[in-house]
């Protein structure tokens, strides 16, 4: 496979079994760095056998933690973050080449088409289905690092974002979620650290602000996304979007409180 000048960072604590298919979707980057959160499965033999760097790292509640410590340390400027529930069909890599051969100097955030799984089968509906444009694509020099969930890299002041245009299997496909236990499991994970996340964006609590926006991530899920077409699946997934986003201004709340009492 043709290699292209692009760093992948990935890390992963047991998920042996995502993770090789993960990483030989990505054999087009001639640098992986593969970082183990004290996995008891599997995992490291896969990450010796895939990945050009092994790392041995103690187990954080969100991926962001880490970034700060090791995308600067990878020797390309262009990188991607990967998970391992994560597979770059080929399509997108070639979409990716070409991109990257045109790319203006100040284009630092590339977008790609992505599609999340729900226990093996594509999402088409609620906010979690149909066509996501993902940023899968960073430039080193491009972008700020910091350890705020699902906010971590953000551009800097001065440098674009591109879009590369869906055409039918160029996507990044997502194995989002295995079931309701591990979607439930996962993302109480992340409400652990949504709170300082959106206190360090500059968000305030608001009781009112709070139930008018866990009505209208319902109604925009499962009206606006159309996921009544998904049956009951798609009205349990929209009550779920609207849970999450309750449970966000809840989070906000403690870490504002625990702020002020600092």
């Amino acid at each position: 496979m043709k290699k292209l000048p692009i760093s992948a960072f990935i890390a992963s604590c047991n998920e042996a079994h995502l993770l090789e298919d993960c990483l030989k979707s990505i054999q087009f980057c001639d640098e992986i760095v593969g970082v183990n959160l004290e996995s008891t499965d599997n995992s490291k033999e896969i990450m010796l056998k895939y990945c050009t760097t092994y790392i041995e790292h103690k187990r954080v509640p969100i991926i962001e933690e880490i970034h700060p410590i090791f995308i600067p340390q990878l020797k390309n400027d262009w990188f991607i973050v990967i998970d391992p529930d994560e597979r770059i069909l080929p399509e997108l890599v070639n979409d990716i080449e070409k991109m990257l051969n045109d790319a203006e100097p100040n284009l630092a955030v590339i977008r790609v088409p992505m599609f999340n799984h729900f226990n093996g089968k594509k999402l088409d509906y609620t906010v979690y289905g149909g066509l996501i444009s993902f940023r899968l694509l960073f430039k080193k020099q491009g972008v700020h690092l910091n350890s705020n969930i699902h906010s971590g890299i953000t551009l800097k002041e001065g440098f674009e974002r591109r879009k590369i245009q869906f055409t039918g299997n160029n996507y990044d496909q997502h194995l989002w979620s295995s079931g309701w236990s591990q979607m439930f499991e996962k993302h109480r994970r992340y409400l652990k650290s949504e709170g300082q996340a959106q206190y360090n964006a500059g968000k305030k609590y608001s009781s009112k602000q709070k139930w008018k926006d866990t009505l209208i991530k319902f109604y925009y899920s499962y009206k606006g996304k159309q996921g009544y077409k998904d049956g009951l699946r798609g009205l349990l997934l929209s009550l779920f979007a609207a849970w999450y986003e309750f449970k966000k201004w809840n989070s906000l709340k403690k870490y504002q409180k625990q702020m002020l009492k600092s």
